[in-house]
């Protein structure tokens, strides 16, 4: 949740301004910030570890410091100073808990250095309200100051996503030379020895992610993978660890698929992976347009022919089945429906007619009609092979893996 500053304001200045001890707390912010970074440093591992220089750190915490006496002191809340720490402690990877832990400690001792100037003073009601405040404005701080570390770390792995999409690309596209290969695989998190598959998923029109936390799915099967968009449709490599794994992998790309997936052969050494894509398109063209599953490329080898070739495809079509795509024939899609199933049950007419919902003779009689208007017979084993392809390209037509 964003923080609103003028919603803040409005809340923290309900109150009188206090003009009394901040002053004092002022003159002493140098002190104070060494007090808090010592307490810091002293009581939090992640700050010994961490790169964060110390002069960074008195920058930061001083700013803060300054920044809420200030506020206390009845000026404009400003949350500049929270936002910058949250933005190093998180290039720095400050842990979160200890970006918030430093604002309590910076909030106890502010407390604890007002109490010791109020000692013998009559300012009970001024400490009361100090108390009030300070606390609520600890809370804004703290709340802008994870805003920004959040911030960073988003947009960071978004830089970081994208990087790794450059690099995977340049594996995928051939460009990466063989040198550079093992420290790109490094890069983008994967083995320089497995055997790999990459896979490709149609974007869908709508914005929806082909393959929806699949880089999770095949982890958890002990398949790791690095993904990127290129040229429309998400494309992953993936790095299986035997045939168990590819079949693993196969398994959850079934199971996550909400398009066309084309997935590529298997295959051993990384330079291999320009081939592999363009395997893995044809195979998203052996999937009807209407369609959404996954393909393997190589399991129909006809169908690789078909959407490999889809100029030819469609002469092979308009010359097979012209006929019986013609205007005039008004049940065109039921030839093709009963040639297909006809196909499908190994040339069975009972199967069938058992497969559509109708007699023996009516699947016997559209065979006919089909013989009549395309000139090719099912009974014969060339005319027959002719049709099946024909059929395959009327149901592939327009699937281009260019």
């Amino acid at each position: 949740m964003s923080i609103d500053p003028v919603r803040a304001r409005t809340a923290l200045h309900a109150v009188p301004a206090l003009t009394g001890l901040c002053p004092e707390l002022h003159r002493a912010v140098d002190s104070i910030t060494e007090t808090v970074i010592d307490q810091i440093v002293g009581g939090e591992d992640a700050y010994v570890e961490t790169a964060l220089p110390r002069d960074v750190l008195h920058s930061i915490v001083e700013e803060n410091i300054a920044a809420l006496l200030d506020a206390l002191s009845g000026e404009e809340i400003s949350l500049d100073a929270p936002r910058r720490a949250g933005r190093v402690k998180a290039e720095f990877g400050i842990p979160m808990v200890s970006l918030l832990h430093a604002y309590r400690l910076a909030g106890l001792q502010l407390w604890d250095e007002m109490q010791a100037r109020a000692v013998g003073v009559n300012r009970t009601d001024e400490l009361l309200l100090f108390s009030t405040r300070l606390w609520g404005l600890i809370d804004t701080f703290s709340g802008a100051a994870a805003e920004a570390y959040r911030d960073f770390i988003d947009e960071r792995e978004r830089r970081d996503e994208q990087a790794r999409g450059v690099v995977l690309l340049s594996i995928l596209d051939g460009s990466a030379s063989s040198g550079e290969v093992p420290a790109i695989l490094r890069a983008i998190g994967l083995p320089d020895r497995a055997v790999y598959l990459v896979v490709g998923g149609e974007r869908l029109s709508t914005g929806e992610d082909p393959l929806p936390e699949v880089a999770e799915q095949l982890l958890r099967v002990g398949v790791s993978s690095a993904w990127t968009t290129w040229q429309g449709e998400e494309v992953g490599l993936l790095a299986c660890r035997d045939a168990a794994g590819i079949e693993r992998a196969h398994e959850v790309l079934a199971a996550t698929a909400h398009s066309r997936v084309g997935v590529s052969r298997p295959f051993t050494g990384v330079t291999a992976a320009p081939t592999a894509v363009h395997q893995a398109r044809i195979a998203i063209a052996c999937i009807g347009q209407s369609d959404a599953g996954t393909h393997t490329y190589g399991s129909a080898p006809l169908d690789v022919l078909v959407a490999a070739q889809p100029g030819f495809a469609a002469e092979l079509l308009d010359g097979v089945l012209a006929g019986l795509l013609a205007p005039e024939v008004r049940d065109s899609q039921v030839l093709i429906d009963t040639l297909e199933a006809w196909f499908a049950t190994s040339g069975s007419t009972t199967a069938t007619a058992q497969r559509l919902h109708c007699h023996r003779n009516t699947v016997l009689h559209r065979l006919g009609r089909i013989h009549a208007l395309t000139g090719r017979s099912t009974t014969d084993p060339a005319q027959a092979a002719e049709l099946y392809v024909a059929v395959r390209a009327s149901r592939l037509a327009a699937s281009d893996p260019a």
